[in-house]
């Protein structure tokens, strides 16, 4: 049997801090196009627009962070992934992802532990950094008053809460609908809200309401290892749209997607799983085995499955960006 999942090494690290990060040298120029994975710049204005940042791609004891200058093969890999992960829109969103200096996957898995402090360490401060350089630069040049979607998974979605902490723009009033930050680890529906209280921007709690932040990790009910979840952690549940713990059947599951990158094709799956929220462990649980295909056994424990938090829902999340944007338009309209 042919095993459609992801061959990749995503890894939860936080940079959460509220204070500025310290000056880094460097920082990368996002005036240069060869510094994003894909600019849509010149295609034509769709639905919305796509910011997005991937999640850790590369494990190298050697390099502290991602370095993709010189290195096709990382480049390729990462304009792979990003093409497959943002492709569940369909062609009709403009899509700016650039490449961003994250923590390698060894060190920080390291800094996930119990007791790490992971919300004010430094070292992963570099990969927010050029996230907030990047949307800087995009909402000034590209956005043009578009409403537009924040997407990221992994150390990716740790980049973009940073972000929006730090770029006051950020509000539904210039354009943004919601940030899908997929795989967020033990962040609370009160720190969140704590957070970005000044802006109005919370916890998504339906599946229409704009100028929200939407989140879950996922999990098999057998899994031993929390992981990235703990009691009060905030989830969603990405097929009912709810935050209690009622269960969504295989019925309203849109589809799963994985893409295969020998073949470099997708595959898309119907119903493929149900889903409900464990509020004990603030994770989201599916109806598949622990120790299966689709878990990161051989690096977050069994049943774990973080690795496919977007996968298994990818139709869902589609229908769900484009519900929102279509809120944002009938409460933001322009002339």
């Amino acid at each position: 049997m042919k095993r459609w999942f992801l061959l990749l090494f995503p890894v939860f690290c936080s940079v959460l801090a509220a204070r500025e990060p310290p000056p880094l040298a460097n920082v990368t120029d996002y005036r240069v196009r060869a510094n994003w994975v894909r600019c849509d710049a010149e295609k034509k204005a769709g639905a919305f627009d796509v910011f997005y940042v991937y999640p850790v791609l590369f494990a190298d004891k050697n390099r502290i962070v991602m370095e993709w200058r010189n290195d096709p093969k990382l480049q390729a890999k990462t304009t792979g992934f990003v093409n497959a992960q943002t492709g569940i829109f369909g062609p009709g969103v403009r899509v700016f992802a650039p490449y961003v200096r994250q923590l390698e996957y060894g060190r920080c898995i390291g800094l996930m532990g119990p007791g790490e402090d992971w919300r004010k360490t430094p070292a992963l401060f570099q990969g927010a950094a050029d996230t907030v350089a990047a949307f800087r630069h995009y909402f000034k040049h590209f956005n043009g008053g578009r409403p537009y979607i924040l997407f990221g998974h992994s150390q990716g979605s740790i980049d973009l809460y940073r972000m929006m902490l730090l770029v006051p723009e950020v509000t539904v009033s210039k354009g943004f609908a919601a940030a899908y930050l997929i795989g967020l680890p033990r962040l609370t529906r009160r720190e969140i809200a704590s957070d970005f209280a000044r802006r109005g921007i919370m916890p998504a709690s339906d599946a229409s309401g704009v100028g929200v932040i939407v989140g879950w990790n996922t999990q098999a009910p057998g899994a031993a290892n929390p992981c990235f979840t703990g009691k009060g952690t905030f989830c969603i549940n990405p097929l009912n749209w709810r935050t209690d713990g009622k269960v969504a059947g295989k019925a309203e599951n849109a589809g799963a997607f994985f893409y295969d990158y020998r073949t470099k094709k997708g595959k898309t799956i119907p119903n493929f799983c149900s889903a409900r929220i464990d509020p004990v462990r603030g994770a989201l649980l599916v109806d598949l085995p622990v120790n299966g295909q689709y878990d990161a056994k051989g690096f977050m424990g069994k049943g774990v499955f973080h690795m496919n938090d977007v996968w298994f829902f990818a139709g869902n999340l589609r229908d769900n960006a484009f519900l929102r944007v279509k809120t944002w338009w009938n409460t933001h309209k322009r002339k």
